[in-house]
């Protein structure tokens, strides 16, 4: 990085440190990711000069990643079988939201076809807006409108559930144990070795699931007790928050206001789908609603897996639900589309 983009960092961390200042202040929920990318938000669409490096996002959610993994124990591996049903009914319960999406971006939204279906398809931010740019989308478009999609989808969850009565936790979630310096030593090692194992292996999203492999393997051996501290932690949600929050930067104020509000009609169909989804999930396994919620919210990986480890006791199980979602989407959606674009004699879009 030069000097120019350390600055940019700085302010970003700044402003999203003052930000989540703010929501401890208030008492709000998840005040060090949501304060965050609230203040960064609003600081982009200001003009402020804020950025933070993709190449900072690995090594944050790989301190997730051992986050996640130190929360598995044998009651956990037990109910991965519970979860089979929920894994199995994943492809049809994605296929409706993509095609219930795609409609509403098309018909509604008008917007052209490779965009509204790079833009329906809840997969990773980076990975769909490559892949609708490289299929002769509008690139911007489609990232306006997942940021758009994770920014409310996180947001709303945790201040609707907290409306309806349910304790959110204001301070990130941490082990019950205390960690030596053994401990911090071997997540330390946990992290690293899962990151660049994940990556070696090509897993999906590899920054946290090798990690938290890793981390889960450390902890079911009895290797490891305790997670990563408090201040580790805030910092990663820190950098995540401000993260989503400074992706509105650079864009057109007016550009952002008509973007974000079909974005919040996609949000609002998205997150609709998802609590009928958890609730018919509920009464086919008894399983609770809102881990179901959780696990078919269409947020991001990062940003959702803190939210689980903040409201359930389950959050690695969220985490499983929403790497397959994504490793399903990033593999069969352009394949889909190539089929449809022939069906309806679509044409590639030039670029202008």
């Amino acid at each position: 990085m030069n000097s120019s983009d350390i600055a940019r960092l700085f302010l970003a961390l700044f402003v999203g440190a003052a930000g989540a200042a703010t929501f401890l202040y208030g008492g709000l929920p998840l005040a060090w990711m949501l304060g965050p990318m609230l203040a960064t938000m609003v600081a982009s669409l200001l003009g402020a000069p804020i950025a933070v490096p993709a190449a900072l996002r690995g090594p944050t959610i790989a301190v997730l990643g051992v986050l996640l993994g130190s929360s598995f124990d044998r009651e956990t591996l037990a109910l991965l079988m519970q979860w089979a049903p929920i894994v199995a009914a994943l492809p049809g319960y994605v296929a409706v939201v993509v095609a219930l999406a795609f409609a509403y971006l098309r018909r509604i939204a008008r917007l052209d076809a490779r965009t509204a279906w790079f833009a329906a398809t809840p997969g990773g931010l980076g990975e769909m807006v490559v892949l609708g740019d490289r299929a002769g989308g509008d690139a911007p478009t489609i990232a306006l409108l997942h940021s758009t999609r994770i920014f409310l989808v996180v947001f709303a969850i945790p201040f609707g559930l907290r409306a309806l009565g349910y304790e959110i936790p204001t301070v990130p979630a941490t082990g019950r144990v205390a960690p030596g310096a053994w401990d911090l030593a071997a997540m330390t090692a946990c992290g690293l070795v899962g990151f660049f194992a994940g990556r070696l292996l090509r897993m999906p999203a590899p920054a946290l699931l090798g990690p938290m492999l890793a981390s889960a393997a450390a902890h079911l051996l009895g290797a490891v007790q305790g997670a990563p501290p408090v201040a580790l932690v805030a910092a990663a949600q820190l950098v995540i928050g401000a993260q989503v929050g400074a992706r509105f930067s650079g864009y057109p104020i007016l550009r952002v206001v008509a973007t974000v509000t079909i974005g919040a009609g996609l949000t609002v169909l998205m997150l609709a789908l998802a609590a009928l989804g958890g609730w018919a999930l509920a009464r086919a396994t008894g399983l609770p609603v809102l881990l179901l919620l959780l696990a078919l919210a269409p947020g991001g990986l990062a940003e959702m897996s803190l939210v689980a480890l903040a409201l359930t006791d389950e959050p690695a199980l969220v985490a499983a639900v929403h790497i397959v979602r994504i490793t399903l989407v990033v593999f069969a959606a352009p394949s889909i589309f190539r089929f449809l674009a022939r069906r309806f004699g679509e044409t590639k879009r030039e670029h202008a």
